[in-house]
């Protein structure tokens, strides 16, 4: 098994062939966070659509601060009102934050610099013209581009695009995935269990991760471990779905019958094993109707991990987006053992001083030892151990 692939060499297999889906839905504003924009968003007027206070005060002239000693209150402007009045020479007005100025005043002075009376007096001589002012334009003129096609929308952008009044957005639709767990000691959480079986923790934890990389999982099925209803659950699957994941029965194991359902439905592999630990056996391949199979180990942390290093940048190029990951450095807060011929990919916590600690564990069929932890440590290929402070990088879950 030495002449796999490592981790970078195996994501570039893995990517060969995949391409950006076209299609493009119109989902609801309150529905579109975490969506990839497919229209460009502009400015429908300018923003802000008018000269604006930014504070409680008294808008006025700037230019006749420090020649009036008393100034009348001639109208009070709060958020909501019109300011089409006229404002006579050496008076003001009284202005709320948010409202709008009067077309001949230039100026807010704030009410902690006067003395709040009517006529009202100030504690200054001076005052810059524009001062506590959000002008008109200042974020953008109208036609501007607010937000570029192929964004994906966090929680500003929806603010953003109430902002010119988009109730509906163009987003890439996500691509339908189906997963499919083996083992017949997995049963559903919900059933009784003997001493010799356990409860399916893959499936939901792959939905989950799923739906928090941007694909769409329409079903989950467990798929006894028999050769013709895996090539039969495989068949329906791919019917149905532009992505099938599917956990364990991929390796040369008697009742591992993954690979012969792939072969059975045409499936031409770009990836079958990586240099990695864990996550090996991971598979990748496509059909001749384009859906895309990745097939994961069955322990739980193989799939946590092969999940976020292979799934995730196949979903964000299907997406439209860079298959990057966000990986930063950082640096080890203990001493680590890698594995002296693959990389590994630790699942670890972040600590207050920005560090990584990886808890102890008793191999990828451990995912209890994930509970406190943050996301993944990638480690060096060496048979020494990697001190603390060491930098490595850090892959956040998604």
């Amino acid at each position: 098994m030495t002449d796999l692939p490592d981790y970078p060499e195996a994501l570039r297999h893995a990517l060969t062939g995949i391409e950006p889906f076209h299609e493009v839905q119109s989902v609801a504003l309150n529905a579109a966070a975490g969506r990839v924009l497919r229209e460009s968003i502009a400015a429908d007027r300018d923003l802000p659509p008018f000269d604006r206070a930014q504070m409680d005060g008294y808008a006025l002239r700037a230019s006749e601060v420090g020649r009036i000693e008393a100034w009348p209150v001639v109208h009070t402007i709060n958020a909501g009102m019109s300011a089409d009045i006229e404002v006579p020479t050496g008076a003001c007005v009284a202005i709320a934050t948010g409202a709008p100025l009067p077309g001949d005043v230039d100026t807010v002075i704030q009410h902690e610099l006067s003395d709040r009376g009517d006529p009202v007096r100030f504690t200054i001589d001076s005052i810059e013209p524009g001062h506590a002012v959000h002008p008109r334009g200042a974020d953008a003129r109208r036609g501007d581009l607010l937000i570029k096609a192929g964004t994906r929308l966090g929680p500003q952008h929806i603010g953003i695009a109430a902002v010119v009044g988009k109730t509906q957005l163009a987003v890439a639709r996500r691509p339908r995935a189906i997963v499919l767990t083996s083992g017949d000691e997995v049963l559903p959480i919900e059933q009784p269990l003997r001493n010799y079986q356990i409860r399916n923790s893959n499936g939901p934890m792959v939905r989950e991760l799923l739906r928090r990389i941007g694909a769409e999982p329409i079903e989950h099925v467990h798929v006894a471990d028999e050769r013709e209803a895996t090539i039969e659950a495989v068949g329906a699957a791919l019917a149905q779905c532009e992505l099938l994941i599917t956990v364990g029965g991929i390796s040369a194991g008697d009742r591992d019958y993954f690979p012969a359902a792939f072969e059975a439905h045409g499936v031409e592999s770009s990836l079958h094993g990586a240099a990695i630990q864990p996550g090996r056996p991971i598979f990748v391949g496509k059909v001749p109707n384009g859906a895309i199979i990745i097939g994961l180990p069955g322990n739980p942390v193989s799939v946590l991990a092969c999940t976020c290093l292979f799934i995730w940048p196949i979903v964000r190029t299907l997406l439209g987006l860079e298959a990057t990951l966000p990986w930063r450095t950082l640096e080890l807060a203990e001493v680590v053992t890698p594995n002296p011929k693959r990389r590994a990919y630790r699942p670890a916590a972040l600590l207050d001083n920005g560090r990584a600690k990886v808890p102890p564990w008793a191999g990828s069929g451990d995912l209890v030892h994930t509970a406190a932890t943050d996301g993944l440590i990638e480690l060096p290929v060496q048979r020494e151990p990697v001190p603390p402070g060491a930098r490595i990088r850090f892959l956040p879950y998604p």
